[in-house]
């Protein structure tokens, strides 16, 4: 997070506020990878928006330590959470990654996700703003 635009938190989060998170209507899915007990990854679908009507839509959001990326624990979460997502109601899944998160924009590719469009200078970190592609996976 320090040193990295796969997220754009500037704040370690505290345990309670993650307990929330993972509590919230709103989170549909959370899974994590663990290496010696240590929890090195993980992946969650949220819901897209309050709004009913975009019920079926969900948000996939994922983060990896650095020590264990590019081992394959990122892609197995994210295709553990896709094929459970039908059956949480889930048709469309999207993904917003920083453009120049390159590993994280290849990963969705591999996954099956397409680029559907960008967000110009939404993102502010480490003195930037950053531009975040959108995109999406019809399940």
């Amino acid at each position: 997070m320090a040193t990295s635009t796969a997220t754009f938190d500037l704040e370690p989060e505290t345990v309670a506020a993650r307990e929330r998170w993972l509590a919230a209507e709103s989170t549909r899915l959370c899974l994590v990878g663990e290496l010696e007990g240590r929890v090195v990854a993980w992946t969650a679908l949220v819901r897209w928006s309050a709004r009913a009507g975009y019920d079926h839509s969900a948000e996939a959001a994922i983060y990896v330590a650095a020590t264990c990326r590019r081992g394959g624990v990122g892609r197995t979460l994210v295709e553990t959470a896709l094929t459970a997502a039908p059956s949480l109601g889930v048709h469309a899944v999207i993904a917003q990654i920083c453009t120049e998160n390159e590993p994280g924009l290849a990963l969705a590719a591999r996954l099956g996700f397409a680029p559907v469009g960008t967000l110009r200078e939404v993102g502010l970190k480490f003195g930037r703003r950053l531009d975040v592609t959108i995109c999406q996976r019809l399940l």
